[in-house]
């Protein structure tokens, strides 16, 4: 945005030095010193040439001493076209007016969203803004202030109290024993001890569910169940010894092998 704005010089008024042909992107100006005597500085410049005739023409240009440069026709909708596109040109002498005119029309371009500000020169406040409706534009300080000692996506983060999510985040597959596990590596874990322990195994059941005999597939032994009326478990057998359980409501007391 700077790039593209005037140098705003109050009530100037000067001449053509030379004649700018149609097309021309080139020229001079007879004089660059003000009202108050002072020349005006190396700088980008809008100007009326021929104001009020049939030949009058916005013009955009760099200005160095009295040498124009980068000439740009300017319509009056603030299309700009490279060269002078008044089909006449202008004659050596016809006199040129300063004109804020392009920077009026990008600064409400501006305010409209049709023109992009400088990234380059960001706004600033003179002192602390205080800040109060939730559609104030923040400065940095706010910003920083109110990030600070939160979570940052790429830095060690370390939370006290408790932490409650609405949704379920996101965790990657634990590669590490102090690294937060997923539910499915929980349930795949848990899993693999359960079916390997179905194939060590054989179970036999009475018909009202109890566990008549377990057959240990490793080590080749019967464990058989003994329950009293109450379906109790009150003893096993291991086809060498037999263990007697004492239970209290279901509950293991003790056990004593003969």
């Amino acid at each position: 945005m700077s790039t593209k704005l005037t140098k705003v010089i109050a009530n100037f008024e000067t001449s053509l030095a030379t004649k700018l042909a149609n097309g021309a992107t080139s020229g001079a100006l007879a004089s660059i010193t003000d009202k108050n005597g002072v020349s005006l500085p190396s700088a980008k410049y809008c100007m009326i040439i021929d104001r009020g005739t049939g030949d009058e023409e916005h013009i955009l240009f760099d200005l160095s001493g009295t040498a124009m440069v980068n000439i740009f026709s300017v319509s009056r909708q603030g299309v700009q076209t490279a060269g002078v596109q008044n089909v006449n040109g202008h004659r050596a002498g016809a006199k040129c007016y300063l004109t804020d005119f392009v920077n009026l029309k990008i600064i409400v371009d501006m305010l409209n969203g049709d023109e992009p500000f400088d990234g380059t020169k960001p706004f600033k406040y003179d002192s602390p803004p205080a800040l109060s409706d939730p559609r104030h534009i923040p400065d940095k300080a706010y910003i920083d202030t109110s990030l600070a000692n939160k979570a940052e996506l790429a830095a060690n983060n370390v939370f006290t109290g408790q932490n409650s999510f609405t949704q379920s985040p996101t965790i990657p597959n634990a590669a590490t024993a102090n690294q937060p596990v997923t539910l499915s590596q929980l349930m795949a874990a848990a899993l693999v001890g359960i079916s390997a322990g179905f194939e060590n195994v054989e179970i036999v059941r009475n018909f009202d569910g109890n566990v008549r005999s377990i057959h240990d597939n490793i080590n080749g032994k019967t464990y058989v169940m003994e329950y009293d009326k109450n379906g109790y478990l009150v003893a096993f057998y291991d086809g060498a010894t037999r263990s007697k359980i004492t239970t209290v409501d279901g509950r293991l007391i003790s056990k004593v092998t003969n």
